[in-house]
């Protein structure tokens, strides 16, 4: 049975992971359609914003990785 700190750190990679996928997913649809979003005129900054988050997110899935030893030695 996985700890309670296994759970956590589980829990926070696929966050991390599905943060990254649906940013990734944005940006794939305003390069290829960038038409059909017509809500957001300025598409360059929202593009920004959304490689920002997958940067964020990485570099905390990064971190959690550099903790998972932590994790594993007070287990």
């Amino acid at each position: 049975m996985a700890s309670y700190k296994d759970v956590i750190v589980d829990a926070l990679e696929k966050k991390y992971e599905a943060q990254m996928a649906q940013a990734e997913a944005n940006v794939k649809v305003y390069m290829e359609n960038p038409v059909g979003v017509g809500e957001h005129p300025d598409i360059v900054h929202e593009v920004e914003k959304l490689l920002k988050e997958i940067k964020d997110a990485k570099e905390m899935l990064d971190e959690l990785k550099n903790w998972r030893w932590y994790v594993v030695k007070c287990n």
